[in-house]
């Protein structure tokens, strides 16, 4: 989920919370997050153990702060293979792609 999508459940409007510098603002979110004392998360005043900045359209930039519950309601799973034989595949997928593009009809690694 996104993290307006949690706030939309939490009944947060983004214009309530801090503004922020653009995203990934990565330095200014490691201060905010080593600041003391730690921030209450946006979503439901827990201690916060993230922040991100965040851009919302018609609020801008803001700060979302967030515990580690909601942190990990809003991580996007990696889509990155988990198999040697999906790793495999994904490479040789590249390499035709890579063939194609130079301009050769070869398929390589026909199975």
């Amino acid at each position: 989920m996104e993290p307006a999508e949690l706030l939309a459940r939490h009944g947060i409007a983004p214009g309530t919370l801090e503004p922020s510098p653009a995203p990934p603002a990565r330095r200014p979110t490691l201060d905010r997050v080593m600041a003391m004392p730690p921030r209450p998360c946006s979503a439901c005043g827990d201690m916060a153990a993230t922040a991100r900045a965040v851009t919302f359209a018609g609020a801008g930039h803001r700060w979302v702060d967030l515990c580690r519950d909601h942190a990990l309601a809003v991580w996007r799973p990696s889509r990155v293979p988990a198999t040697l034989p999906e790793i495999a595949a994904d490479l040789r997928a590249a390499l035709v792609a890579a063939e194609r593009a130079r301009g050769s009809c070869q398929e390589p690694f026909s199975s």
